[in-house]
């Protein structure tokens, strides 16, 4: 694609928009913008710009759309499919000041919120009016309500809420030239044409930006208990999520930390965690209003890992012992951070009883390439995520191109692996720019076909956050 460059005149018209202090080109605010937390992918815009109101969005979009200048919609940055890269370089539109709760709405259980608003921070805020928003994804302290959307997030209680899709009721959105438009609203039913809220929901930035969204609510759970189930293996682990998810009671959560994650995260934390010589262990979180019935849940699921070979089972009660519970598997990002160099993180999902299959192929997948593999992920929906590590990677060797390429081949044999066994390439990170190359091994022509035209309509100048999902036309 060819886009015309953001010069000074440009410059000057944002800055006419936002104002003089929210309109950045200096090389280190840039730097911030040139990455998201996806490992080797890293491009510099030519500027970024940090609108504060669904007007100035749309300013910006239109003379974005008349200069034929490529737009990359950021939120949090916590992209893991380098979603949020600037490819094309042009303009970073961060949405990081549109960060306000417009309205809680306790009658219809609905909120309506600004895309930059953090995900924990909402969770914080609806939690004095005994409200929840269910989607959770693990990095909530930091991603945002537009990136949850764009992406299409899930996070441990999507086992028995879903995902953020199942609660966007509305949207307002800008689209590529400009023009503002309102989707749906506190509604619970809405079949007056396509459905385009869902259409947008997932679309990564490539469709339109996102600036307000009202989502449905659920009454905050009054008693929540996790128990903490290492197995030695991870076919017991397997088997017992795959049978307890057959029972009238839903777990709110099954996770899963394979056991070189768990001692990762030991030595990283600095401390003894229990049972670290376990293969697997498990985190099971149950919700409900009965402290009695809650009780009598957590007592059978107890019961039925023992059944299957669990260590032992940790109850955790109070906020505290839960707060325990979830430490290791909240610290596993930064662990394997600190302590390898991780050039591969995969969002792979299968069928639940693929699981042990999936992570034993892989683990000899990346061994002939010299890299280890950290499973860990959500057990109970089939979606594990699976770091890989090369200690011997270093900064210098990222420019060397036979590296990147046996990482590029190894991904692929990852890929293969996945879909061999009825699964595909990405449950919640996305497609982004990491996926490209291997997007046609899990769709097929027609498909892709098919997306590249409705892309073409939105966006027909195709600005909106160029090179990603596909290649460009």
């Amino acid at each position: 694609m060819t886009y015309n460059k953001v010069d000074e005149k440009v410059i000057e018209k944002l800055k006419e928009v936002v104002g003089d202090e929210y309109v950045f080109t200096d090389k280190d605010t840039l730097e911030n913008y040139s990455h998201d937390e996806t490992p080797m992918y890293k491009s510099m815009p030519e500027a970024a710009v940090r609108p504060g109101s669904t007007e100035e969005v749309s300013k910006i979009m239109k003379l974005a759309f008349e200069k034929n200048i490529p737009v990359t919609p950021r939120s949090g940055g916590t992209c893991l499919s380098a979603g949020a890269v600037p490819i094309y370089g042009g303009i970073v539109l961060s949405l990081e000041r549109m960060n306000k709760i417009k309205e809680i709405d306790k009658k219809n259980l609905m909120v309506i919120v600004e895309p930059g608003i953090i995900t924990e921070q909402l969770g914080n805020e609806l939690m004095k009016h005994e409200l929840f928003f269910p989607p959770d994804p693990v990095s909530l302290d930091s991603c945002m309500i537009g990136g949850n959307i764009a992406e299409n997030a899930g996070g441990p209680r999507a086992l028995k809420y879903g995902v953020t899709k199942n609660y966007v009721t509305g949207l307002e959105v800008v689209f590529s030239d400009g023009t503002i438009s309102r989707l749906g609203g506190k509604l619970l039913k809405n079949v007056t044409g396509y459905d385009l809220i869902d259409l947008i929901v997932g679309s990564e930035g490539t469709l339109a930006i996102i600036t307000e969204a009202t989502l449905e609510l659920l009454p905050m759970p009054k008693i929540v208990v996790d128990l903490l189930v290492p197995f030695m293996c991870v076919e017991d682990a397997s088997q017992f999520a795959i049978d307890i998810t057959k029972e009238t009671y839903t777990p709110t959560a099954i996770e899963f930390m394979e056991g070189e994650v768990v001692r990762a995260v030991a030595q990283y934390l600095k401390r003894k965690i229990p049972f670290e010589e376990a293969s697997a262990h498990t985190i099971i979180e149950i919700d409900g209003d009965e402290k009695e019935q809650v009780g009598k849940i957590y007592d059978k699921i107890g019961d039925r890992a023992l059944k299957y070979g669990a260590l032992d089972v940790f109850v955790g009660e109070s906020a505290n012992d839960r707060q325990k519970i979830w430490e290791p598997r909240k610290n596993i990002g930064d662990a394997l951070k600190e302590l390898t160099t991780i050039v591969a993180r995969e969002d792979l999902v299968v069928p639940k009883d693929q699981i042990p299959p999936l992570i034993n192929q892989l683990k000899e997948c990346v061994k002939k390439y010299g890299a280890a593999l950290y499973a860990f992920g959500h057990l109970g929906d089939g979606n594990i995520h699976t770091d890989v590590g090369m200690d011997d990677y270093s900064d210098e060797k990222q420019e060397d191109y036979n590296d990147k390429k046996k990482v590029d081949d190894m991904r692929k044999e990852m890929y293969e692996i996945t879909l061999s066994l009825g699964g595909t390439i990405t449950a919640e990170h996305g497609i982004g720019l990491s996926k490209i190359p291997y997007i046609s091994m899990a769709l097929d022509v027609t498909q892709v076909e098919l997306m590249k035209k409705i892309k073409k309509i939105f966006d027909p100048k195709n600005i909106m956050n160029p090179g990603k999902i596909f290649t460009d036309q």
